[in-house]
């Protein structure tokens, strides 16, 4: 049987399409995914950096250069990879979150881009 709980793509998705509907500005990092090692060598030649986080979204606010954002679903826990390059993005001036779904993800960024209620 096929579980009903989101995945973390569904979860990044609403983020995005919440973003849209806001007219919000934000790019993917594709880091994730299954590829052959030759194209993964090639990546990693072109600059993907392993952990690196989901989400930027290039705006300039809260004393900060721009903000990022590492998706997971509830429960699930960052790798140290991830970890590390959120302490990076912070140390350089970034707002930097690891949000576990939709709902906190909603909440970094409303806080963020100071969205009403």
């Amino acid at each position: 049987m096929k579980s009903l709980r989101a995945t973390e793509d569904d979860e990044q998705e609403a983020v995005v399409m919440y973003c849209n509907l806001l007219g919000i500005d934000v790019s993917h990092i594709p880091n994730e995914g299954k590829r052959s090692w030759q194209y993964g060598a090639k990546l990693k030649r072109m600059g993907l950096q392993k952990g690196f986080p989901d989400l930027f979204f290039p705006y300039e606010r809260k004393n900060a250069h721009g903000l990022f954002i590492e998706m997971k679903r509830k429960g699930e826990k960052p790798t140290v990879e991830q970890i590390a390059w959120l302490k990076k993005l912070k140390e350089r001036n970034y707002k930097a979150f690891l949000c576990q779904g939709f709902d906190e993800a909603k909440m970094v960024i409303d806080w963020y881009f100071e969205v009403e209620k």
